[in-house]
This record gives structure tokens, C-alpha cells and sequence, in this order.
């Protein structure tokens, strides 16, 4: 490929090659990228004649030869007869906008909502993956973190995303995280920190808007890439990019970009200022996209438990069962009157369910409590999720296990009732408090020996 290079760029100096006008100026006639090879010119025929022996030359040399079959030729503004000799030159077929490359779509308008179905197919294709395997809640949040935001990514520090395309992907993330059309938490409150009463996924939107600030960013500094080169040449021409303003013609990411920037100084209220903070997100290697995020993403006040029940030594589905109880968001039977289902709770077959009597009314729940805190010599009594974590916040007496094994205690005590509730409803299992006792006992006991270098 180097000789490749070498051969385009002797071939098309002081010939009859003409560059395309948007690469004139930097003197740009292809691009490489592993096995992809792009080439540009004006769409003369002496142009593409120059090319076309170029790549014969590299045939007769290489004895690589160009895939007609999986090559295009792409045109803008040619006369019919000229298109039609250009075609019979290249031996390649006519290509049409939008085209898929490097998984990405390229094209000459503004992408519809049905270009990006390739990202929305991708992400939907994992679900389907997934699906057929037994994933807890937070099994399936990990991998909602982990893999479909990864999947996003790429496209998203390349594309503006339309908010229909945003929606998309919200549902099938939010209908494979629930197994359900009914979320108990709204998909805006789980995109907010744990410190802030959510899950830490990413918002869609704010995150876009941070990779294409760092896009910003690298135009501003007139980075050391060819894009960035090309951007200050064809588009800029030399002003400033504070100053610059896009035409209609301009592309969405472009005019995206403009957006974004003037966002920046009106928060900021001066150039000068926008400048002097998108310097404070920035490292040796450019802008920080997650100093960015921070700053893009809407804020919630922040919430006293999150310390409390999100913990390495916890095991994440208790968390997660925390979690939707202290934001009384588990499927208790008073949440549920609109199914016209017994709202009697299934421990006691006694009162009304609610999180309240579930977890501490009950007296199957109370009895089991009541030998959980004798076994830890806990005096005080619990009325709530929110009271119980407010005082394992203020209650950091003994050493470091013992706190370690009240606040497991707590996490596996709650997940465990709420388990063993829907082991009664679902699988016709018989209550039994002395069992579920002994089970939360050993899980804990086994979880605090994890935490021990050396064991007992």
C-alpha cells in the first residue's frame, strides 16, 4: 500500500489529474483502511483514466487485482455520455448514497431515521442473543453498560442521532432490562449516577453530544488527523471556528457541531470563556469525553443511600432489589390494584402487601429479622428500607468485617424475603421462616469468608 501511495501521488502530480474539489486543496486522492480503498477525483475522464492505470500498474506489480464485483463508482454532477464512458473505463458498477462503510452508512443528505437501522438491528440482534439465557436484573444492566453502549459508541462520536433513533434503542434496552412493557422506573431516571437514584447508564443524548464536543474540540486545535485538516481547509478556510457559521448546504454534523458550540458559550457567556473551560475537560491526548458527559448530562439531586447499597462486597442483585425498594418501585400487591388480583400478602395471608408490611409489618418478615439482628446484636428496630440504610450509614461502630457484614446482612436479608415471596406466589412453595433464616445466614457467612485474606 505504501507503493500504492508512492505510485498515485507520481501519476497525478503534473498530469492531466484533476482533484475533486473538496480535496484540492490539501492534494487528497484516496484512502486506505485495511483492505478498503477509496479514491477521489474530478469527474473527468482524464482523471479517472489516471487512476484506473494506477491500479493496473499496481496489478501488474502487486498481483493484487481490484474486486470489480465488490467496487463502485460514485458520481455527482457528470454528464450522461461522460457517466457512461466513466462506467465502461472502471469496469465498476454505478453505487448510490447512502453507502455502508466500515459498518457505518456515508451519504450525500441528511441520514433518515431508516439509515440507521443498522446500529438499531446490531443492538437488537444482542438482545435476541440474550433473551434465551436466565440473566438477573443486574446481569442484564451489566450488559446493557457494558456491550449495547459500546455498540452505540461508534456511531456516536460520528453522527448526530436523531431522537426517533434514541427512542429505539431506549425501548429495546428498557423492554430487555424489565423482561417487560412496564418499566417501574422510568429510562431517564435509571440514565443518572447511582450517586443521583439511578443505574449509571449512559444517556444516549448527553453522550452523543460529548464525543461530538471532542469533535469539536479537534477542529479548534487543528489536530494532527486528515479530517480535522480537511474541515479547517474546505469548510473554515481559515477562520475561526467561533466565529465560522455553517451554510444550509453544510453537512449535519457540521451544522451539529455549530449547535453544540454555540450551547458552550451561551453557558459560558463568552468565547473566551468556553474556550478557557473546554480546556479544563482536556488531557495530553485532547478532550476527556467523560469530564464532557458530566457536564452535557441533566443532574438530579443526589441520594443519601447510594453509598449504603451499592457496595463491591455486595452481590449486584441484591443491590438491584435494594435499589427498586428503596425507590418503592418493586411489584408489591398494592402496586398492582389495576390487575384486580388478592392484595393479601403472601407471608402472612393476614394484611394488605405493600414494601412497608412486606419487609418489616409482617410477622413472617418481623420474626426473621428479629433473628438476623440477635445475630448480629442489633438492637435497634427497622421500619423502613430508607431508615434501615440511614442507620448503617450513622451506625459505623465495630471493625471493618462487621460493618462489611451488617450492610450484607441487610442487602441478602431483603433480597431473600423478596425471593422467598415470589417462590410462594409463582412456584406454590410453603413459607418457612426458619429455612429462610438459615439460608440468609450461610450466604452471608460464605460472603464474609470472600472478604477475609486469609479465611477464619
Amino acid at each position: 500500500m505504501e507503493y500504492f501511495s508512492r505510485l498515485i501521488k507520481r501519476s497525478t502530480t503534473n498530469s492531466d489529474f484533476n482533484f475533486h474539489p473538496k480535496c484540492e486543496k490539501l492534494k487528497i486522492t484516496h484512502l486506505l483502511f485495511v483492505d478498503d480503498l477509496m479514491l477521489f477525483s474530478r469527474g473527468d475522464l482524464p482523471s479517472i483514466r489516471i487512476l484506473m492505470e494506477c491500479l493496473q500498474e499496481f496489478r501488474d506489480v502487486s498481483g493484487l487485482a481490484v474486486n470489480t464485483a465488490k467496487s463502485n463508482i460514485f458520481t455527482a454532477g457528470i454528464q450522461n455520455d461522460t457517466l457512461d464512458e466513466a462506467l465502461a473505463m472502471t469496469d465498476f458498477a454505478r453505487g448510490h448514497m447512502p453507502v455502508r462503510y466500515l459498518g457505518i452508512p456515508l451519504a450525500a443528505q441528511r441520514l433518515s431515521v431508516t439509515d440507521y437501522s443498522p446500529l438499531v438491528d446490531q443492538i437488537a440482534g444482542c438482545i435476541r442473543k440474550w433473551t434465551a439465557k436466565s440473566l438477573s436484573f443486574a446481569g442484564r444492566l451489566e450488559l446493557i453498560r457494558s456491550v449495547l453502549q459500546g455498540v452505540e459508541c461508534f456511531w456516536l462520536q460520528v453522527f448526530p442521532l436523531p431522537m426517533a433513533v434514541i427512542e429505539k434503542i431506549h425501548r429495546l434496552c428498557r423492554a430487555f432490562l424489565w423482561n417487560s412493557k412496564r418499566a417501574p422506573v422510568a429510562w431517564e431516571n435509571i440514565c443518572h449516577p447511582k450517586e443521583e437514584g439511578g443505574l449509571g447508564v449512559r444517556h444516549i443524548q448527553s453522550w452523543n453530544v460529548a464525543l461530538l464536543a471532542r469533535v469539536l474540540w479537534n477542529i479548534h486545535c487543528k489536530a494532527d488527523s486528515l479530517w480535522a485538516k480537511w474541515v479547517n481547509e474546505v469548510y473554515l478556510r481559515g477562520a475561526s471556528l467561533w466565529d465560522w457559521q455553517p451554510k444550509k448546504d453544510d453537512s449535519p454534523l457540521l451544522r451539529r457541531l455549530a449547535e453544540i458550540r454555540d450551547r458552550i458559550i451561551t453557558d459560558f457567556g463568552s468565547t473566551e470563556a468556553a474556550i478557557r473551560h473546554m480546556t479544563e475537560w482536556t488531557d495530553r491526548k485532547g478532550l476527556v469525553t467523560s469530564i464532557a458527559y458530566e457536564y452535557f448530562r441533566p443532574k438530579l439531586p443526589k441520594q443519601p443511600w447510594k453509598s449504603s447499597i451499592w457496595k463491591a462486597f455486595i452481590p449486584p442483585k441484591y443491590s438491584f432489589i435494594l435499589w427498586l425498594g428503596l425507590r418503592e418501585r418493586l411489584a408489591t400487591r398494592d402496586r398492582l390494584a389495576f390487575l384486580h388480583e388478592d392484595p393479601t400478602c403472601s407471608l402472612c395471608i393476614n394484611s394488605k402487601e405493600s414494601a412497608k408490611h412486606l419487609f418489616f409489618e409482617c410477622p413472617f418478615s418481623s420474626y426473621v429479622w428479629s433473628h438476623i439482628r440477635q445475630w448480629f446484636g442489633i438492637n435497634r428496630r427497622m421500619s423502613t428500607l430508607l431508615s434501615a440504610v440511614k442507620w448503617l450509614k450513622k451506625g459505623k461502630t465495630g471493625s471493618s468485617v462487621q460493618n462489611k457484614a451488617r450492610h450484607l446482612a441487610l442487602a441478602c436479608t431483603v433480597y431473600s424475603l423478596w425471593r422467598h415471596r415470589n417462590e410462594i406466589i409463582f412456584e406454590g412453595k410453603a413459607p418457612n421462616p426458619d429455612g429462610l433464616v438459615i439460608s440468609i445466614k450461610i450466604t452471608v457467612y460464605r460472603l464474609i469468608l470472600t472478604l477475609l485474606p486469609h479465611g477464619l
